[in-house]
């Protein structure tokens, strides 16, 4: 009988699935099928996304011959722009991008919601993995079979083990869904925080016919089925944004509060509102610039904001999941014996922590790039110079030369993924600093040069292979003066980011070279302290980076809509005294931010 009564719940669920689907999505203009953006790290919550292009490609023996490309992309859902090169310059132009698509949460939001709605981190039914791992990967476009039945699976297993566990099935429901009006309640209370906004009474009707099936269950057969399709409900596991009352002004639809509310949580926490934010939409007090802009910064002073300054500068320093260059994880155990698996998975989280300290801390665009703070263990000490017998496991805190470390692009994480496994990578290197960093266009490689070696001879440096290789025509026209210069300069650092003075082939360093700072500036630097105080200094560099922000906010390419916000952001950066956590909030005051354009 148990059995049976579980049987006809999860059938009547899958049907009440879709008159959910219809009742709680109506209105939606456009695909509701988009999902998250590549990588599943970029751009939380903003509705249309960009798929990005661009790369660079890794051959040729003490060089590359790729360079890093711009990336444009597409607008084709939330999850950010994902191009690993040059990042497009626009002229502002008024307006509202337009969007079409109702993203999907990504699996970190996923996994975060989770956690923040039910107290849930791991699965033991799942091997003690996250929820999100029963996810299929973060993708746009339409939702598959495979992904629909991984959010169910997931749905299942977080339902059953959630209403075993009495703290967090207090979370949930703290009555008997059998009596009174215990079940209307908890479908209001707890609807409202999973789907972010009031439910309709369509909805509170449809789910409570869970409590109406003959024949009748048991207390926890209602309340496990009642959460289950919470869980698997359109409306939790999308962001749409429906609605339809417009702008008197721009004719654009204007969001609803709660709308605008859901917008600030999983862009600054990957999450679902919290109390605070959800009373100031339930009054509707996120009507004006002001209003939002006060959450904004509020929302952003919770320790819960580390990840989206984690997230955010792994995708500026397209180090994120899936990018093109997180491949580059292995080095030559013979020639670089203190590099491991370890040093590579602490290298990555160290950048997470520096990111989030400079952040957190009040940090500047400056501190970004002369900032010597680093976070050491056992496994990167070695490799700092320090000693691994004074280091545990653990990440601590120290300041290191700042001479020779001066900001993220010194740090081990950063120079050891944009190498080889045998050498270093001038090209790779400068490639990300003069498309990435400084927005300078760096070329497309002949796909015939991609594995070129360099011509037979008697290097003493890498450097010199790589002059070798690259200076003849035609690679000469881009390597020359964009793309290995800014690589030389970063040669005082080898392939698992240990600075040398003297090369692998045994010849001298040489990290003097003419770098191009912006189209037509060209300046010759010697050492990295150099090139990071000049980085830090370019209001090109600041606006790029702002953009970049803007393009990882939104979930969309560069784009003269946008040019407008990013132009109003991008002078203060030149000041000493504004945070990059006042950049990220005053992205908010954008009319894109509460208004939409629908596309198509």
């Amino acid at each position: 009988m148990q059995m049976r009564m579980q049987m006809q719940m999860r059938s009547q669920i899958r049907k009440s699935l879709v008159s959910l689907l219809v009742a709680g999505l109506a209105g939606c203009t456009g695909a509701m099928s988009a999902g998250s953006g590549s990588g599943g790290t970029a751009g939380p919550s903003g509705s249309g996304g960009n798929s990005g292009t661009g790369t660079g490609n890794t051959t040729g023996s003490g060089g590359n011959s790729g360079t890093g490309n711009s990336g444009t992309g597409n607008s084709t859902g939330s999850g950010g722009a994902t191009g690993t090169g040059g990042a497009v310059s626009t002229v502002c132009a008024p307006g509202i991008p337009q969007s079409s698509q109702v993203p999907r949460m990504t699996r970190l939001q996923y996994a975060t919601v989770v956690k923040d709605l039910l107290g849930l981190t791991t699965l033991t039914s799942a091997g003690s993995l996250p929820p999100s791992e029963l996810l299929a990967p973060d993708s746009t476009g339409s939702l598959t079979d495979i992904a629909w039945n991984g959010y169910l699976t997931a749905a299942e297993k977080i339902a059953a083990e959630v209403m075993a566990n009495a703290t967090n099935k207090t979370k949930f429901i703290s009555c008997d869904p059998t009596q009174g009006t215990c079940l209307t309640d908890t479908i209001k209370s707890f609807g409202r925080k999973a789907f972010r906004r009031p439910l309709t009474d369509a909805e509170v009707t449809a789910f409570s016919v869970f409590n109406t099936l003959t024949p009748k269950g048991t207390a926890a057969d209602v309340s496990e089925a009642l959460l289950y399709a919470f869980l698997a409900s359109p409306s939790f596991i999308m962001l749409p944004e429906l609605a339809q009352d417009k702008d008197a002004a721009s004719g654009a639809l204007k969001l609803t509060n709660f709308e605008i509310a859901t917008r600030l949580s999983f862009l600054f926490w990957n999450s679902v509102p919290d109390d605070i934010l959800s009373t100031a939409a339930d009054k509707g007090e996120l009507q004006t610039s002001a209003q939002i802009l006060a959450q904004a910064q509020r929302l952003l002073q919770s320790p819960k904001a580390a990840a989206v300054a984690s997230t955010f500068h792994r995708y500026y320093a397209a180090i994120e999941p899936g990018s093109h260059w997180v491949s580059n994880t292995e080095h030559n155990a013979a020639k670089f014996p203190a590099f491991t698996a370890a040093s590579y998975t602490d290298a990555i989280a160290e950048m997470d922590s520096f990111f989030q300290d400079v952040v957190s801390s009040g940090g500047t665009f400056k501190d970004m790039f002369v900032s010597p703070s680093a976070f050491v263990t056992k496994s990167t000490a070695a490799l700092y110079g320090l000693d691994p017998a004074t280091y545990t496991t653990t990440p601590k805190k120290v300041a290191l030369d700042a001479a020779k470390r001066p900001g993220f692009l010194t740090r081990v994480g950063f120079l050891s993924t944009f190498s080889h496994a045998d050498t270093s990578s001038p090209i790779l290197r400068g490639a990300f600093i003069s498309g990435r960093v400084l927005g300078i266009p760096t070329g497309t490689p002949d796909p015939q040069f991609l594995g070129a070696t360099p011509p037979a001879g008697n290097y003493k440096t890498n450097r010199e292979a790589t002059e070798a290789l690259t200076g003849v025509a035609p690679c000469n026209s881009c390597h020359t003066t964009k793309v290995n210069p800014p690589g030389f300069v970063l040669e005082r650092y080898n392939a698992v980011g240990a600075w040398q003075d003297t090369d692998a082939l045994t010849g001298p360093i040489n990290s003097t070279a003419d770098v191009m700072l912006a189209t037509g500036t060209t300046k010759t630097i010697s050492t990295p302290a150099d090139l990071m105080n000049e980085i830090a200094m370019l209001p090109s560099a600041q606006r790029i980076y702002v953009q970049q922000w803007v393009a990882y906010a939104t979930g969309r390419g560069p784009n003269a809509n946008d040019a407008c916000i990013v132009d109003k952001i991008a002078p203060n950066l030149a000041g000493t005294a504004y945070p990059i956590s006042k950049m990220m909030a005053d992205y908010t005051q954008a009319d894109s931010f509460h208004l939409r354009v629908v596309g198509n």
